[in-house]
């Protein structure tokens, strides 16, 4: 089931409502000057009505549509408009461009260190792993992945060939690990980023994730392609060197 753009249905409904308004109060005018006509005596002017009670109805209605798109204006004005709240939590996440806050912004106070909660590198910038676990990567895989050692079952110290072994065995995983991402590219979940962290804890690396993806895959980078085509081309590299294990 594709997901649902909730973006696009409020506008829509926005926009819908909008017309809508603006088609009622031109249809209540309308209907307003057919059932009516003005005359000039002097100075001034005088109506005269054709049907007093259509004229009624069509006068309420123009009051409905006109105080119905007051309320409209309002209610967008109230979305649309950041609080106090919401306009320190941006400038705390977003770095300014450049110079001083806007004038008027309410200054920004920095949280206390105990109350933020733990937070992972969601970047996936793997220039930044390349000198990462060096040391004894090419033996790392001769060693034996024990249960305590396995990512995902294993409670103990994740060792090197436990790195082997989820590339080989869990592809998916290793793949968004190594992204920090969905293999639709969206950012991870709040739960997921939970059990990689723990994982991390752990000792599993991202250093040592792509080493070995690179080695299994004969790649010099990480190819510019969709992540769930790496994760395709990884499970059937990781098929035929399981299968020749074997």
């Amino acid at each position: 089931m594709p997901p649902v753009n909730y973006l696009s249905i409020y506008l829509l409904g926005v926009i819908g409502s909008f017309a809508a308004t603006v088609g009622g109060v031109v249809f209540c005018y309308n209907g307003m000057s057919a059932a009516s006509y003005l005359t000039y005596k002097g100075m001034q002017t005088t109506t005269y009505f054709f049907d007093k009670t259509r004229y009624d109805l069509y006068f309420n209605g123009l009051v409905y549509c006109t105080a119905f798109a007051i309320a409209l204006m309002m209610f967008l004005m109230v979305i649309m408009i950041p609080s106090p709240n919401q306009i320190q939590r941006r400038m705390a996440a977003t770095p300014f461009a450049g110079g001083a806050p806007q004038a008027g912004a309410p200054p920004v106070q920095a949280a206390p260190a105990a109350a933020e909660a733990p937070e992972i590198d969601l970047a996936p910038d793997l220039s930044l792993m390349e000198d990462e676990d060096d040391e004894d990567f090419e033996d790392g895989i001769q060693m034996t992945a024990t249960d305590d050692s396995d990512v995902i079952y294993g409670t103990g110290r994740i060792t090197d060939a436990a790195h082997h072994k989820f590339i080989l065995e869990n592809t998916d995983s290793a793949v968004k690990f190594l992204m920090r991402k969905e293999l639709d590219g969206r950012p991870l979940k709040a739960d997921q980023e939970e059990i990689y962290e723990a994982w991390q804890k752990r000792g599993l690396s991202r250093g040592r994730l792509r080493k070995h993806i690179f080695k299994i895959m004969g790649w010099d980078n990480i190819p510019d392609i969709p992540i769930h085509e790496i994760v395709s081309q990884v499970k059937s590299k990781a098929y035929e060197a399981t299968h020749s294990e074997s």
